[in-house]
């Protein structure tokens, strides 16, 4: 007796014959010969290759900032670049205080020189 297995496998490699036939004329228009095997593999191929067709057609066209997480080259630009500058100026704003601390530390009588030091 067969297994199982082996005969899921042999029904996979039968020969079938797909017949297009014309209703009213009873004319054959086209034959094939498939099995389920190829039909199988043709069907998943055809899912695989439309999937990465989709994927390429996202990332390759404009249609990718359409997607959540992925914008406009030029607005992402302008973001790095303003988030720079805010850096910088936060960087000077911090740097002015700490300088009119100083001052003020000195006209009060201060040494003025332990307020500098910055610590890291």
């Amino acid at each position: 007796m067969e297994s199982k297995r082996k005969k899921f496998l042999r029904k996979l490699q039968l020969p079938l014959r797909l017949v297009i036939i014309n209703d009213e004329t009873f004319e054959e228009k086209f034959s094939f010969k498939l099995t389920p095997m190829n039909v199988f593999v043709g069907a998943s191929s055809f899912v695989v290759l439309f999937g990465l067709g989709i994927i390429l057609l996202v990332f390759s066209t404009p249609f990718r900032e359409l997607l959540p997480g992925y914008g406009d080259t030029d607005t992402k630009r302008n973001l790095q670049e303003l988030m720079y500058k805010t850096d910088s100026i936060e960087k000077t704003l911090r740097n002015k205080e700490e300088f009119l601390k100083n001052k003020i530390d000195i006209l009060n009588g201060g040494s003025g020189l332990s307020d500098t030091i910055v610590k890291k």
